[in-house]
This record gives structure tokens, C-alpha cells and sequence, in this order.
């Protein structure tokens, strides 16, 4: 028995050493295999887990952009010109939508959109598509009890002008992604917009997705206080609309400035659009023509032509020159008047407007000083009025074209003199005749009065900022008489005599250069008056614009009365009184006084901190 189980081991020892071999080999394979896959597994989950983590978030998830809520632009007192309130904006998930046809009928008829195009739209595989974005309340409450499947809402901020039209050239508008596009809101975007904040969108295995509420919260922006007064906006604007009406012009601009400090108080632009619907109407509207655009002069030139010579002491107030009877011949160009006159001093021809005069008298300026005086009073410059905190431009301003004086022929050096042959903005021709009123100080126009961050914090704050003197306050001071006679009743510009006040001004009329013809238009013109108020204490320094009317030539007919209009509306909202009522009131002389080398500028009424 001993024996058998001896011989049967040792058939199971050479059986088992035979097979051995073979296990181990199996062993070995396992081993391999089970290390490949170990191998694969740490490549996948550590070495790739990145990688595949970013591929797996972009088959399952996506993510809405939500932009930052806009900060606000206001006026002078803190009314808001421009804001953003919270909007619903309509989505859809096109796995989710049961019926698309019925789905894109029924919201097409409430949000107003084209229901072929969403319901194409619903029917694609895409994951996450708008249907409407800042939609009304009402629309809101509308789509809400409709109870579609897969169509769903989120929060967005909506840009919102809640005067509508007012001074929508000058604050222009944004895009429905908040971005500024015009105006203002392009201009100071930067500092407007908020930082974008985001939300995701997971689509699980079945290919449902599901809106979560996870993500970055969009932040709010920096606002801006502007120098503007809502209410001598408005009314400028008002009267300007009615003006280019009433000529039958093609369109106006008027510029309303705080005297003692160059603090634009309105820029009014005809005709106006309505920022919160923009799209109907065309891009021509848009251009905030008061700053981006140039003319030429015209006639308002004059009064500079006049400063010059009498501040570098080349005439004296009572030189006389002869007019021609209304004819000069000046080389190869015959220069008219509207009317003859024979000799005239330099009130004369303030007061009546000679061409002929003011070309001698130009000439009497050497080109390269005359070229000179006009880069001081802020011609072919820009002024600084789109600036940031950093001193940065931050939008388009016109320069003008003011030719290089060894450019300059005779006739050029004489048209120029008369406000022809020379391109400027309406805000640079009110901020050289605002130096006359403030004494021969040119003060940059500012526009912006505080930039603030999104926490407080004051970014920019602007007063007064004088550029520098262009004349001597006696050169000034003399041609604040002469312009006082133009508004006299023998004067061309007698329409802006402003009840109570003493007015200075002057009349503008400018044939509008053809470019197709390569001459002057005979029938397309501006029509303009630039001028202070009061003149002894100035005030306001205002400037209209009044562009190709029909009805109505001359800038004494035509923006003359659009100018004392606006004058007198704003004197009465900053409680400037009539020197006659004054003089009633207190008998003893507290009627303005006739302005010196020595007085303070004038605060401006109503201004808030």
C-alpha cells in the first residue's frame, strides 16, 4: 500500500514539474496584463486626468456668458440719463422641446420673433440657443404662463434711457451684450461695464440637460456724472427741434456752456432718436455732431479776426476801413457783402458783418502769428473733453483743419478771416468765443464732472480747467462792447436780445462747400449765432447751429431766436435775474457789475458735490 502511493506522488511530482512551466508563463501574462492595465488606469486618471476632464466638460456642460450689470450715467443733480434693471431673457433646450413647430408658434406671437427661424432653430441638436433676450415684464409674465417644455428664463441687466430721446446723440447706446456702441457709452465703456459673470449647463447621459445654478456672479460697473442739466437739455433741445422744423433745416446743434467754469450745460442735437429702440433708425442720427464734426465758420469768425488785431495792438477801436460798397476784388477773387457800406471801425464791422473789412483786417496778421493765435483759441487741436482718469483718449473728437500758414495764398489768409478756408467743431467755436467772455482765458469744455468705480471709489472729478490766456482782459473787455452792438437793434443778430439782459454775440451765415461741384452751394448753408449772456457777468456762452433751412437764411433770422430762447429758459432755472428787477429790488446797485481783471468766476447754481 506504502508502495503505490509512493509510485502514484511521484507520477503527481513529473505530471505537476511538466505543467509548471506553463503556469508560471500564464502567471507571468496576468501579471502583464493586470500591470498594462494598471498602467493605463494612472496614465488615464492622473497623467490625462485633466486632458480628459476638460473633453467630458465639453460634451456635457455649457456655459451662458451674463454680462456685468452697467453702471449709471447721470446729470449734474444725480438724475440718471442712462441705467441698467434687471431683465429676463427667454432660452431653450432644443432636446427637451416636445413640439417645435407649436413652441416657436406660441412664443412668436408673444415675444415677436420670426417663428420659422426658431422653430429651425429648436429642431438643431445644439444643446442651449436665445430666444429673446431683455424682454419686457410683461412679455416675461406672458411666456411664464405659457409652461412650454424646454423653454426656460435667466436674469440679464437691460440698458434703459428712461428720458428716451434726450441727449441720445451725446449718450449714444449699447448692444444687447452691454457693450457700447455710441456716444458716451462707447466713449466710456471701459468704466462702464461690469465684469461678465457666467452660469452652466450639464447635459447627463440620456442628452437632457439642466440649467444649474452654479458660476461666477456678473459684478456692476463705474458710473459717470455728467455736467449736463437735464432740464436746459431738455428745453434746448425742444427749441432747436422746432427751429429746424419751422425752416424746414436738415438738422441743428446747440451748445449751452457754464461761463466761469467751460461746464457744458446741454448739448442739443435735431433731430433726436430714441436710444431704447435705435435699430429704428438711421446711423446718420447717431453722430453727435457738436463734437465729431467739423464746419466752416462763417461770420462768427469775425470777433476772433477783430481779437487778434487789436490784442497785438495792429488797430485800435476806432480804425477805420473802407468796406468797398459791398465789392472787393482780392487777386483772382472777388469778396461780396450782403450789403454796401463805405467805412467802418471795428464795432462797424462787428455790428453789420463786412466781409470785405474783416478780410483787410485779417490781412493785417501776419500768417504764421494769425495761425497761432487761432491753434491758442483751440482750433485744429482736440480739447480733451473724451478723457479718462489716465488722461487717455477714450473716443473720436474732431480736430478741425486749420491749413499750415506757408500754405496759406492771399486769398486763403483773407477767406480765413472771415470764417472760410478753416474747419472747426461747434464745441471748439464755443470754447474760443467762451474766452472772450471769461476775460481772454480759454477754458478746456469739460463734459464729465465725477467717474466713480463700482465701489465708490472717485476715479475723475472736474471743476474748471484753465488751458491757458489767449488774450489780455482790455482786448477782451472791448470786444465784449463790440459784440453787445451786434445784438442792438441795428445789429444783425437784434433777434437774440434776451428781455432784461445785455447780450453779446455775432451772426454767422456760411455757404456749405460742394465737394461733387468743387465749389460753394448756392442753395445749402448754416446759419449760426455764437454769443454770452449777461454781458457784463457772463453767465452762459451759447452757440446754435442751424444747417441748410429753407425758410429763412441768415443767422440772425434763424439762430438767433433760437438762442435767446434757450438763454432765457436757462437764466430763469439758475436763478439768474434781469439787471431791471434787480435794480427795482435794491435800488442802492446790486445790478450785475461790469466784470474785472480781478473777479472770482461765478459758481455755478444748483451744482451738487
Amino acid at each position: 500500500m506504502s508502495r503505490l502511493r509512493i509510485r502514484l506522488d511521484n507520477s503527481v511530482a513529473r505530471r505537476f514539474a511538466r505543467f509548471q512551466p506553463r503556469l508560471v508563463f500564464v502567471g507571468l501574462l496576468l501579471g502583464l496584463g493586470a500591470l498594462i492595465v494598471a498602467g493605463r488606469a494612472m496614465h488615464l486618471q492622473v497623467l490625462q486626468h485633466g486632458h480628459l476632464s476638460q473633453i467630458a466638460q465639453r460634451q456635457t456642460q455649457r456655459t451662458i456668458r451674463l454680462d456685468g450689470q452697467r453702471g449709471a450715467i447721470l446729470d449734474r443733480e444725480g438724475r440718471a440719463l442712462a441705467l441698467s434693471v434687471r431683465a429676463d431673457s427667454v432660452y431653450a433646450h432644443p432636446q427637451r422641446v416636445e413640439d417645435p413647430a407649436r413652441t416657436a408658434f406660441r412664443l412668436a406671437r408673444v415675444l415677436e420673433v420670426d417663428a420659422g427661424r426658431l422653430e429651425r432653430n429648436l429642431r438643431s441638436d445644439r444643446a442651449f440657443i436665445w430666444v429673446k433676450r431683455q424682454i419686457s415684464p410683461l412679455e416675461a409674465e406672458q411666456v411664464e404662463a405659457l409652461d412650454l417644455p424646454g423653454i426656460g428664463m435667466t436674469d440679464e441687466h437691460k440698458r434703459v434711457y428712461p428720458s428716451r430721446e434726450l441727449a441720445s446723440a451725446l449718450l449714444g447706446f449699447t448692444g444687447v451684450d452691454g457693450e457700447g456702441l455710441e456716444g458716451l457709452e462707447y466713449a466710456f465703456n471701459t468704466y462702464l461695464k461690469g465684469a461678465e459673470g457666467y452660469r452652466l449647463i450639464d447635459r447627463d447621459a440620456l442628452g437632457r440637460t439642466v440649467l444649474r445654478g452654479s458660476g461666477r456672479t456678473p459684478t456692476k460697473g463705474g458710473s459717470v456724472r455728467l455736467s449736463i442739466d437735464a432740464e436746459i437739455q431738455y428745453h434746448a433741445e425742444h427749441v432747436l427741434a422746432s427751429a429746424v422744423e419751422r425752416h424746414e433745416a436738415e438738422q441743428g446743434v446747440a451748445i449751452v456752456m457754464h461761463t466761469p467754469t467751460g461746464q457744458i450745460l446741454a448739448m442739443a442735437h435735431a433731430p433726436r432718436f430714441n436710444p431704447n429702440n435705435y435699430r429704428a433708425y438711421g446711423k446718420e442720427t447717431f453722430f453727435n455732431r457738436a463734437i465729431t464734426s467739423g464746419f466752416e465758420p462763417g461770420s462768427t469768425m469775425k470777433v476772433l479776426t477783430a481779437a487778434v488785431a487789436l490784442e497785438e495792438k495792429l488797430v485800435k477801436p476806432d480804425t477805420l476801413f473802407f468796406c468797398e460798397n459791398g465789392e472787393w476784388k482780392h487777386f483772382d477773387s472777388v469778396i461780396h457783402d450782403t450789403s454796401p457800406h463805405g467805412w467802418l471801425g471795428l464795432s462797424g464791422i462787428i455790428r453789420v458783418s463786412s466781409n470785405i473789412c474783416a478780410a483787410k483786417l485779417g490781412l493785417m496778421i501776419p500768417k504764421a502769428l494769425f495761425r497761432e493765435y487761432l491753434r491758442r483759441f483751440g482750433f485744429g487741436e482736440r480739447l480733451g473733453v473724451f478723457t479718462g482718469p489716465d488722461g487717455k483718449r477714450l473716443a473720436g473728437e474732431a480736430e478741425g483743419y486749420l491749413l499750415p500758414e506757408e500754405n496759406w495764398t492771399p486769398v486763403d489768409h483773407a477767406a480765413i478771416s472771415f470764417g472760410h478756408g478753416i474747419l472747426v467743431s461747434p464745441l471748439q467755436m464755443v470754447t474760443a468765443v467762451n474766452a472772450i467772455a471769461s476775460g481772454g482765458v480759454l477754458l478746456k469744455p469739460v463734459l464729465t464732472l465725477e467717474m466713480r468705480s463700482p465701489d465708490g471709489q472717485i476715479l475723475l472729478n472736474r471743476t474748471r480747467q484753465v488751458a491757458h490766456r489767449v488774450l489780455s482782459w482790455e482786448t477782451a473787455n472791448a470786444m465784449r462792447g463790440f459784440m453787445t452792438a451786434v445784438v442792438g437793434k441795428e445789429g444783425t443778430g437784434s433777434a437774440a436780445a434776451i428781455p432784461g439782459f445785455s447780450v453779446a454775440g455775432k451772426t454767422g451765415t456760411t455757404e456749405v462747400y460742394d465737394i461733387q461741384a468743387r465749389g460753394y452751394s448756392k442753395t445749402r448753408h448754416i446759419a449760426s449765432f455764437a454769443g454770452f449772456v449777461p454781458a457784463e457777468q457772463p453767465q452762459l456762452t451759447i452757440l446754435v447751429m442751424v444747417e441748410s433751412p429753407k425758410k429763412g437764411r441768415y443767422g440772425g433770422d434763424v439762430a438767433a431766436p433760437v438762442f435767446r430762447e434757450i438763454g432765457q429758459h436757462a437764466l430763469n432755472l439758475m436763478g439768474v435775474w434781469p439787471e431791471d428787477r434787480v435794480r427795482r429790488i435794491n435800488p442802492a446797485g446790486a445790478a450785475p457789475k461790469v466784470a474785472t481783471r480781478q473777479d472770482a468766476p461765478a459758481p455755478l447754481p444748483r451744482q451738487t458735490p
